[in-house]
């Protein structure tokens, strides 16, 4: 817990905190501008908060920049550090005496914070985790619909995953969210893939039309097959070892003519302007699509890198090469065309049966691999729906968790606050990005901030939320008597840290006024300020 704040500028030089309430006393004039919202302001700032450093209340404009000592207790262990205004991104460890020790960054520091308060296991900041509570005047959190947002305008599904969070609840829906992260991420490598025609795009209708053209030229091979007989027919002398090898070759090459050949046409129009091109992740794409010429996209891809840089010059020369490299391709097509036709005739086997058939097999195999492609693309469309559905299933199940147990201790505070006549505020998550907390049968202004109150006793007393920050503001809008016993729940409190800004505490009576008293931190007046000087009016 937060033990001390020390600094040569305030009035009680060193001021000490405790367990439970830790109250920062105004006078019975309600007197502004004493320094009780600025108090707990740098006790945000000793807790790795940096709105301090905004100078809302002027205290670094009046004296320069200045710097807080502070230490922590945990357990028989004491921790001491030390804060500029000056230096936002350092915090000092130090000895007992404050003499600097060693350094951390504002991150270094708020993780030993997370560590040293036993929230290690949150997915969230420290800071994170505690700022929605900080409800202190010009900082934020004083938005009774609000109970959970860290910042003005957060997205509702950062402040339900951090209400997730403080329940100890992330870890149930962790694996499901990693697998529909890398459904997400599949997916928009196939899309990739597509936009760059790596793979093909295939429509629903094409996928039809291929599975009918599947099954009518296997029909067609298998009818050749049947229709020729011999010692070597058809069917055969297409899985012939060395024609096959021979055809392979050619296919081969004619697939490094036809690359030859767009390279040429990339060529002609680079050289006159060079202009981008969008290419997916070739380690994503290999990775998922283990059929691919993973040396073909690197090929392509290091050419689309490298001609942003070289010079036409390189270019006509590059142009050039390919020419010749396509003339040379020709050529080997050529003579291996002539092989197969000198093999086939020596068969006896028709040229044009055998094209035929290759042919059909061809049409067969591209087909196929369009429709692997369609039914993987399917199947990972089909993953995602699947994890949302168990995930919103998860999600249903934390939810009503956390809001019987919540709305339970509200309903609790309520009775002791209201009475029972009077209906309490309420938690209702609707998703995992869209929650409500209101009291649906009284909309008054002191109940919204009574339920403000009650929801963060909520969160002490269910989660591992160490402190809260409490300005008066607060409290001013809520009923004389309703506060009373709200303080009265607020003393009770033993374990954790509430820090209360509170003035005019003979308005709600003696028993208050002495509670008050007891639990009192520092009393600020108009004339005992929280700083040494006084800059409310110019002279």
């Amino acid at each position: 817990m937060l033990n001390e704040i020390r600094c040569a500028h305030f009035s009680h030089q060193v001021i000490s905190f405790h367990p439970g309430l830790n109250v920062i006393l105004g006078d019975d004039d309600a007197k502004n501008s004493i320094g009780k919202s600025t108090m707990l302001m740098v006790i945000d700032f000793a807790l790795g908060g940096s709105t301090f450093l905004k100078d809302e209340a002027g205290s670094i404009r009046e004296f320069g920049h200045h710097r807080y000592n502070f230490a922590f207790e945990f357990g028989a262990e004491r921790r001491y550090f030390s804060r500029a205004t000056d230096s936002d991104n350092v915090v000092q460890v130090c000895n007992e005496a404050y003499e600097m020790q060693s350094e951390l960054s504002l991150d270094e520091f708020n993780r030993l914070l997370k560590q040293l308060y036993g929230m290690e296991a949150l997915e969230h900041t420290f800071r994170s985790a505690i700022n929605p509570f900080g409800r202190i005047w010009k900082k934020g959190g004083l938005d009774p619909s609000h109970p959970f947002v860290a910042v003005p305008k957060e997205a509702g599904a950062v402040a339900v995953g951090r209400l997730i969070d403080l329940f100890g609840r992330s870890p149930d829906v962790a694996d499901e969210r990693k697998k529909l992260e890398g459904f997400r991420g599949l997916k928009k490598v196939i899309n990739d893939s597509m936009m760059a025609n790596i793979i093909p795009k295939v429509t629903k209708a094409q996928y039809t039309e291929n599975q009918v053209s599947i099954r009518r030229n296997k029909s067609h091979i298998e009818q050749l097959r049947s229709g020729f007989g011999g010692a070597l027919n058809v069917y055969e002398s297409l899985f012939d070892e060395s024609l096959r090898q021979r055809q392979q070759r050619k296919n081969e090459l004619a697939g490094q003519r036809s690359e030859q050949q767009n390279k040429i046409k990339r060529l002609e129009r680079e050289i006159s302007g060079i202009t981008p091109r969008l290419a997916a992740n070739i380690a994503l794409v290999a990775d998922f699509f283990q059929t691919v010429d993973v040396q073909r996209l690197k090929q392509v891809e290091a050419f689309h890198q490298k001609i942003g840089s070289i010079v036409k010059k390189e270019l006509k020369d590059e142009l050039t090469d390919s020419l010749t490299r396509e003339a040379s391709l020709a050529a080997e097509i050529a003579e291996v065309e002539f092989e197969i036709q000198k093999t086939l005739e020596a068969k006896g086997m028709p040229d044009d049966v055998f094209s035929r058939v290759l042919e059909l097999k061809d049409s067969v195999d591209k087909a196929t691999s369009e429709n692997e492609h369609f039914e993987r693309k399917a199947g990972v469309e089909e993953s995602i729906s699947l994890s949302n559905e168990r995930l919103e299933s998860i999600y249903s199940g934390i939810f009503l968790g956390i809001e019987r147990k919540i709305n339970q201790k509200l309903r609790a505070f309520n009775k002791v606050v209201y009475g029972p006549l009077r209906s309490s505020s309420e938690l209702r998550i609707k998703s995992a990005s869209s929650y409500q907390f209101t009291s649906s049968e009284d909309t008054g202004t002191g109940k919204s901030f009574a339920g403000l109150v009650g929801f963060d006793l909520a969160m002490l007393s269910l989660t591992i939320l160490p402190l809260v920050l409490h300005d008066s503001i607060i409290y001013k809008n809520i009923e004389v008597p309703a506060t009373r016993r709200i303080l009265r729940i607020l003393a009770a409190l033993k374990s954790k840290q509430i820090f209360l800004a509170f003035d005019e505490a003979s308005k709600f009576g003696t028993e208050a006024a002495e509670l008050l008293k007891r639990f009192t931190v520092v009393k600020l007046a108009h004339d005992d300020l929280l700083y040494t000087k006084d800059w409310r009016t110019k002279k």
